[in-house]
């Protein structure tokens, strides 16, 4: 199973009623880029347009979320829910990984401007001692 499988999900719907991404965007109102954006990931998987494109092809919300038919979902096949849950799982601790890695980054370019700032400090005082000595 793909790790973010919403976006592979939509790009096989989409494919499957047999529109392009400019169709589908025509028909819900927005930009083929939205849809290329959604289908690649850069548009992430709480978009405001899943209920139309669900519309637009046919489809449930959940269908286009789960890549699975309602019914197979309200029928509560236990195998089904697992392989969900467990996609679900890897796709939100790979997204969370991704915005620790950001997170640990922003925090070295915050230490490295504090650094930066204490060794100016440290030099403007340096300087302001010189030139009272001076004096």
């Amino acid at each position: 199973m793909k790790d973010d499988f919403f976006h592979s999900n939509l790009r096989a719907a989409r494919e499957r009623a047999g529109l392009s991404q400019g169709e589908l965007g025509e028909k819900i109102g927005v930009a083929r880029t939205t849809i290329g954006n959604l289908e690649s990931g850069k548009t992430k998987l709480f978009s405001k347009h899943i209920p139309a494109i669900a519309r637009a092809l046919g489809l449930t919300e959940e269908e286009l979320l789960c890549g699975i038919p309602q019914e197979a979902l309200l029928r509560g096949d236990e195998q089904v829910w697992k392989e969900r849950e467990l996609a679900l799982k890897e796709e939100y601790e790979r997204r969370i990984s991704v915005l620790q890695d950001r997170l640990d980054g922003e925090k070295r370019l915050s230490k490295a401007l504090q650094d930066n700032l204490d060794s100016l400090n440290r030099t403007h005082q340096y300087l302001l001692d010189q030139l009272r000595k001076e004096q």
